[in-house]
């Protein structure tokens, strides 16, 4: 996961989105698109990896109320997947993602998002 935005820092900062680089927002779409695409094909007890980590993808672009939602199927599919309660417990205690502080890092729609 902490490879996603194409950030060359330490993983616990990429993964909490306190970073000095930017994340590669195209990137990090490509890569919540391919893990839907494999949660679509993977078996229930296989999925709470996947759903965390579109949890991840979308707190990081400001929408923590969906990421809520995916680390609930998460836990759902697996109660005992620890990431996801870690997650879960992170997000609903009202953490906002670094990137989203600063304007020149958060994430900006496109397309039909953006209307």
């Amino acid at each position: 996961m902490a490879d996603i935005p194409g950030i060359d820092e330490p993983m616990d900062r990429v993964l909490l989105a306190q970073t000095h680089g930017t994340p590669q927002w195209s990137r990090v779409e490509w890569a919540q698109q391919l893990l839907l695409h494999a949660y679509t094909h993977s078996s229930t007890k296989h999925s709470a990896p996947i759903l965390t980590a579109i949890a991840f993808i979308n707190w990081w672009e400001g929408r923590g109320s969906k990421a809520h939602q995916f680390l609930q199927l998460a836990l759902d599919a697996d109660p005992a997947y620890r990431l996801a309660r870690l997650s879960d417990q992170m997000i609903g205690s009202g953490m906002v993602a670094g990137w989203n502080m600063d304007k020149d890092r958060a994430f900006r729609p496109s397309g039909l998002e953006a209307s």
